[in-house]
């Protein structure tokens, strides 16, 4: 095992692997995160006192534990120093860190950290293998570049809000942050595709990956059929939810409440709602473009029944059909139970509380859980002793 930090590295892939991490907000620390689930060594950079911005970013004033609990969803498995950039001897200290680490992350806007004399070409000269990764808005170069690269500002420029929603409303995007996510599995994909190269081959690497590509990448069926054909989409009249989809595709509404109907073969559906057969009967152009039609019956037939009877119903009939659950219901879902997708963490002030912890299994790691979540500087005096042991 890497004997810089070992004593905080964990079992897990990923156990000899360092990261330098400045980033902040969402898309930079849920990839770094993932990295310290993993076994890294994650070294949270923060400014003195304040610390990332996402310490002071409180649902409803809400704090828990004393901390912000956005932060505390994204920042387990890190030690956290401070450093002012500007000051040259906390600069001193990051090139010093530079020099141990396998990884820098940064998601400043494209320049920031050039300026600041920590660029990739800068710090190749402190370490030849580095494995250098920026996360952005918009991607390195552009137009956009200086634009602020906000989650559901992306969605609503790259098409994403456009295709969502009912034809006489707004465009609607998402409510969860999906395009800062998404970029985060990215980051952290791309980081140790690239730290295997340089592993190997001794190759250093810029990864850079940003909202807008995630959002194509997301929309990369959609983005084809635009590029290559004359085919273009509008809103369902009906609330069907994406446009290039006929019914069912949704969410419907219940004698007591609401499920969600997906793509089902015609015949099916036909026998399953007794459609009638001057609707059914048709080509495959006609069925699309009366969608809203067939919607409509769909959306009277299923108000005539409860919830559960038509999850019954329609199940035994091989539809695809889920519930419309809230978070407050899938968190404690016997299915997310099972798969321990919700674990406790350790925070500050030596308490544990509930959170989503690894989405995904791999075999020899068991938990998330395994460095508490840091309070600002916490590891300031630990990290600068380690660099004079080494």
């Amino acid at each position: 095992m890497n004997p810089f930090l070992a004593e905080y590295r964990g079992s897990g892939p990923l156990r000899d692997i360092t990261v330098l991490d400045f980033t902040q907000m969402m898309m930079g620390p849920v990839a770094s995160q993932l990295l310290g689930d993993l076994g890294a060594v994650v070294i949270k950079v923060e400014r003195p006192e304040s610390g990332e911005w996402e310490r002071s970013y409180l649902p409803r004033g809400r704090r828990i534990e004393g901390e912000s609990p956005y932060f505390l969803a994204m920042n387990r498995n890190k030690l956290a120093i401070t450093a002012d950039l500007t000051n040259a001897e906390d600069l001193a200290l990051i090139k010093s860190l530079v020099a141990r680490c396998d990884v820098v992350m940064e998601n400043f806007r494209p320049g920031v950290m050039e300026r600041l004399g920590l660029g990739y070409q800068d710090l190749l000269a402190l370490n030849p293998r580095l494995v250098y990764a920026s996360g952005s808005g918009f991607g390195p170069k552009g137009p956009l570049v200086k634009n602020p690269g906000q989650d559901m500002l992306v969605q609503a420029m790259s098409g994403l809000a456009a295709n969502t929603g009912a034809a006489d409303g707004p465009p609607v995007p998402l409510a969860a942050p999906v395009l800062d996510a998404s970029t985060a599995f990215l980051l952290a994909f791309s980081i140790v595709s690239a730290v295997m190269d340089a592993r190997e081959n001794g190759t250093p690497h810029h990864v850079q990956a940003s909202l807008l590509g995630t959002s194509l990448l997301i929309q990369c069926q959609e983005a084809l059929v635009a590029m290559n054909t004359d085919l273009t989409w509008q809103r369902s009249d009906t609330g069907i939810a994406a446009p290039w989809t006929d019914a069912p595709y949704g969410v419907y509404r219940t004698q007591d409440g609401f499920i969600a109907m997906s793509m089902t073969p015609r015949a099916r559906l036909a026998a399953l709602f007794d459609l009638p057969a001057t609707l059914v009967e048709c080509s495959d152009e006609q069925w699309f473009l009366r969608r809203d039609e067939v919607n409509l019956v769909l959306k009277e037939k299923m108000a005539q029944k409860t919830s559960q009877s038509w999850l019954e119903i329609l199940t035994a009939g091989g539809m695809w059909v889920a519930p419309v659950n809230t978070v407050d219901d899938i968190v404690t879902h016997p299915q997310v139970a099972e798969n321990h997708y919700v674990e406790e963490i350790d925070v500050p002030g030596g308490k544990r509380i509930k959170a989503v912890g690894l989405p995904f299994s791999i075999s020899g790691v068991t938990q998330a859980n395994r460095l508490p979540v840091p309070e600002i500087g916490q590891h300031n005096q630990i990290i600068r002793a380690a660099l004079k042991n080494v």
